[in-house]
């Protein structure tokens, strides 16, 4: 990443003289449009230091990132410690929407020595105050103290996660109106905003790509840059993480090259430590063509009560991406829903006649 050129000091007439210049490149409003020549942008744009990076180059400041992956492989986890290593250079506010006080206070101290993992000063961790949504846009109460936070100072931002802060973001209409108000504001506060989702079950023996974003296909296009989060078919306590998309600079983790994490205990810190780097293939599991056939054959029986795609994809916790390559998969062999054979039922037992009631029974 190329640095901003140095500035020399400048005398009066020149600074004057500068001033003037920028003001001529002021952009022109055309409707919501801000429009000025291209190399107009540049220069302005020159003027601003450049983003830096952050853990290993995986979030990149003013982008919003989403980092998504199944339940209970550890994005919660993963992202406290992103957001520890911003918090020792700049303040960031963690929205904690997931864990309660409890909760968070256990994963981050060791049960045996009751060791306290220590935080910089810069960490903030935010709860909801129930008392104060009652009747309240929840949505919006959330950007509006996203807002307030960031007129006092605060310009790092952490959401976990989007489907609780966004309760209708399985509809695309629903999730993109929210992520363009949270945009809005990283635009008009210039913002780093990280942003946890999750992604349905997989089977894992397909690659992980930004299609596994749980919710509608098109939420990836509201973010700058995503990274997933898989476990491991090798070992389950191995994780490994990839970027599927990047806006600024290059790819540096994708399937050639992931990233390989232990996820361990240290000094009461909860945390992914680095085991390696590798290729994604060496950590899915190998497909069992039974298997591939039985969830066609789900799949297939489920379109025949009239589901749609959508639906039988969230009953049978499948990404929609996923059931549409297994429903393309069964065109081209010819495979048509078969159903299961019912059992034939079993002759009802004899009815034993009941004999009257006699006082020598009791």
């Amino acid at each position: 990443m190329s640095k901003s050129p140095e500035k020399t000091s400048l005398n009066p007439v020149e600074g004057i003289k500068n001033e003037v210049e920028k003001a001529k490149r002021k952009p022109k409003k055309r409707g919501i449009f801000s429009v000025k020549k291209a190399n107009d942008w540049i220069k302005d744009s020159r003027e601003r230091p450049d983003p830096r990076s952050f853990f290993h180059g995986l979030i990149v400041e003013f982008e919003c990132t989403v980092i998504f992956a199944s339940s209970g492989v550890g994005k919660s986890i993963f992202v406290t410690q992103i957001a520890e290593e911003i918090a020792w250079t700049a303040p960031l506010l963690f929205i904690d929407l997931e864990l309660a006080d409890k909760q968070f206070q256990l994963r981050y101290t060791d049960p045996e020595t009751n060791q306290v993992h220590t935080f910089p000063d810069n960490f903030e961790r935010a709860e909801i105050d129930p008392e104060l949504i009652v009747g309240e846009d929840l949505e919006q109460a959330i950007l509006d103290s996203i807002e307030d936070a960031a007129k006092k100072g605060t310009h790092f931002f952490v959401l976990d996660n989007i489907t609780f802060a966004c309760n209708d973001s399985e509809k695309g209409a629903t999730a993109g109106a929210f992520m363009m108000k949270l945009i809005r504001l990283k635009k008009k506060y210039q913002l780093t905003v990280i942003v946890i989702a999750h992604t349905p079950k997989r089977r894992g023996y397909e690659p992980i790509t930004q299609n596994d974003l749980a919710g509608s296909a098109k939420l990836i296009n509201f973010f700058d840059a995503g990274i997933a989060i898989a476990r491991s078919a090798k070992d389950p306590n191995l994780r490994y993480v990839k970027q599927v998309k990047v806006r600024t600079g290059e790819y540096l983790y994708d399937a050639d090259n992931v990233i390989i994490y232990d996820v361990n205990k240290v000094n009461g810190f909860l945390k992914f430590e680095f085991r390696d780097y590798g290729k994604e293939g060496d950590h899915l599991k190998i497909p069992s063509k039974d298997y591939e056939m039985e969830e066609i054959q789900d799949i297939l029986k489920l379109q025949s009560q009239g589901k749609s795609l959508r639906e039988i994809a969230k009953d049978l916790d499948m990404s929609l991406g996923m059931v549409q390559r297994r429903l393309k998969k069964a065109t081209l062999l010819n495979i048509t829903y078969i159903p299961a054979e019912e059992p034939e039922p079993e002759p009802p037992a004899p009815t034993q006649q009941r004999l009257p009631y006699n006082e020598e029974d009791e």
